[in-house]
């Protein structure tokens, strides 16, 4: 099969994802190239006219996320809602992620509390459902990290991915009563997008290596060449909330805790609000311990969701 066949393919199957889903009032939009697509693709099928945007930053930052998600917004003709917040009400509800996904895990709660405020402020916008762009950086191979594998193992690494991942805006969606859909968690997308050859999703161009390339291919055409070709930048980055580690260090230099081994120095404030409301839980049967939390692992994963430790062997 060559490109053209699987950049026929990706458009159609992506359309018909989209086309399942009802009654999506408001999009995450970054401006990444994955919610851009969803967000596009979802005003071809059904218009834009009651479509809102939403785009989270800290407040006082000039942050990457807010131009990407304007200049989409200005193509596609939608209205961003842009949600600036500051330090203390950040911390409120990175209490309230810790409690709801269980994890003290910082990039996993940074991360997801830039989500929780989005779907937040959709909530008390009177939405009913929102479209992301989960699963394309673990299909596509959009982290950095991937680019460092032979095609080989990419595509077993992808797969196995696929078995056991986890996108804490579907938690919290559900706890704050809204659907969150993806066209790349759609089960047909997943099938094709690990039927597509890693040589085709990793492509070095003028020395330069470009994930997601397939993809970016695929859509080039309906959406701007800033957004086609925009570099990864994790959430954290393109929110600038990537500032509330050292505030989360600040908060956990006195405190000290037993049993609990720490990989990163923002970790005891977390856990300090996790033991609130959760116990670590110990290994059972076919499990490994944790050599940091002490919790349970299934013996085929590396990664604790419990404290985000990696690898555990």
């Amino acid at each position: 099969m060559d490109e053209r066949y699987y950049v026929d393919m990706l458009r159609r199957t992506l359309i018909d994802a989209v086309g399942r889903f009802e009654h999506v009032t408001h999009a995450l939009t970054s401006g990444g190239l994955d919610s851009s697509i969803a967000t596009c693709l979802l005003c071809l099928h059904r218009g834009c006219m009651s479509l809102k945007g939403v785009v989270v930053s800290l407040e006082g930052e000039d942050a990457p996320d807010i131009h990407y998600a304007r200049i989409l917004a200005r193509h596609i003709g939608i209205n961003i809602i842009h949600v600036s917040i500051g330090i203390d009400e950040a911390l409120k509800a990175i209490e309230r992620v810790v409690r709801i996904l269980a994890t003290f895990d910082p990039m996993e709660v940074v991360n997801s509390t830039v989500i929780f405020i989005a779907l937040e402020t959709v909530k008390g916008d009177g939405g009913l459902s929102v479209i992301t762009g989960d699963g394309g950086d673990e299909l596509f191979a959009g982290y950095s990290y991937m680019h460092r594998m032979s095609y080989s193992e990419l595509e077993e690494y992808i797969k196995q991915l696929t078995r056991t991942w986890r996108f804490p805006s579907i938690e919290l969606g559900r706890h704050l009563g809204l659907k969150v859909y993806s066209p790349f968690l759609d089960s047909k997308v997943v099938k094709l997008a690990l039927e597509i050859p890693a040589k085709l999703k990793v492509v070095r161009v003028n020395e330069k290596t470009i994930g997601k390339y397939i993809l970016r291919v695929a859509f080039k055409d309906i959406l701007p060449p800033e957004i086609v070709w925009r570099e990864k930048h994790p959430i954290e980055y393109g929110s600038r909330f990537n500032k509330l580690y050292r505030v989360l260090e600040e908060l956990s230099r006195d405190l000290v805790f037993e049993n609990v081994r720490f990989w990163s120095k923002a970790q005891p404030y977390l856990y300090s609000i996790f033991r609130k409301y959760h116990r670590i839980k110990p290994p059972r049967r076919n499990e490994k311990k944790c050599p940091y939390c002490g919790s349970g692992i299934p013996k085929n994963r590396r990664h604790c969701r419990t404290c985000g430790a990696y690898p555990v062997n």
